[in-house]
């Protein structure tokens, strides 16, 4: 006997909900920053943010925490002079993606944050950045002590002078994580990960970073990711895994 059809009604709430899974809840603007917001949960706000050469590439991975995590709402922000996919623009210049972690777009960074804070207040606020998304965090840390209560930086430079002499070019007006270290506060949590694998922003640049911050009596772990580069591809499950275990603590 041939099972009936289903009723289109039943086909077209299935398709309804893997769209409202897929898409934004909404898109707005928190202060000077873009970002498009996914889930609602009470427990913990998480913010996304993107490295320098485009936001598009880390729209799936804020997808998938927020799938992850119900109790948690999500935010892929765009940094200070990129624009999301649906064209909302962060104020600010990314320089053409070069030296352009200075202290204007930080602060702007900074504002952005604390905007989203108050948007969605009572919630623990967990920062993740990859690359360059990382190092803004790792500023702002220090710029605006206690915005942040866990900053997960992963593939990061955090020592901006270190990183370029490795690079062969100067970037002179960035701004480096381990400079604010001493104005970080004990309260937050700090996690430097990246691939054993990173030929860019090498491994024994957070390990410095981390060894820093823990000789300054802070609260910071080193990660190394096997198998990893310096494509988030390859950091994709990792990044969840450290995002999803920092929410339901």
């Amino acid at each position: 006997m041939m099972r009936r059809a289903a009723p289109i009604w039943t086909l077209l709430c299935a398709l309804a909900i893997l769209i409202a899974q897929a898409a934004p809840s909404r898109a707005e603007m928190f202060g000077p920053i873009a970002g498009n917001v996914y889930g609602s949960g009470q427990d913990a706000l998480v913010l996304v943010l993107h490295g320098d050469h485009s936001s598009g590439y880390i729209t799936q991975f804020a997808v998938d925490v927020a799938r992850n995590n119900p109790q948690a709402t999500v935010i892929h922000m765009a940094r200070p002079g990129y624009s999301l996919s649906g064209g909302q623009h962060s104020k600010g210049s990314n320089n053409g993606r070069r030296d352009h972690y200075t202290r204007r777009n930080n602060m702007l960074l900074a504002e952005g944050i604390a905007a989203a804070r108050q948007r969605f207040p009572n919630r623990r606020l967990i920062a993740f950045g990859h690359s360059g998304g990382g190092n803004q965090i790792g500023v702002v840390v220090g710029r605006s002590p206690g915005l942040i209560d866990t900053a997960i930086m992963m593939s990061t430079p955090f020592d901006v002078g270190r990183w370029r002499s490795y690079r062969g070019q100067s970037w002179g007006k960035s701004e480096s994580p381990v400079k604010f270290l001493p104005k970080v506060p004990r309260s937050t949590r700090l996690i430097a990960a990246t691939g054993d694998g990173d030929s860019n922003t090498v491994p024994s640049l957070a390990r410095s970073y981390v060894k820093k911050a823990q000789s300054l009596g802070l609260n910071a772990t080193f990660i190394e990711i096997p198998n990893a580069n310096h494509g988030f591809k390859t950091l994709h499950q990792p990044a969840l895994v450290l995002v999803t275990q920092e929410i339901r603590q």
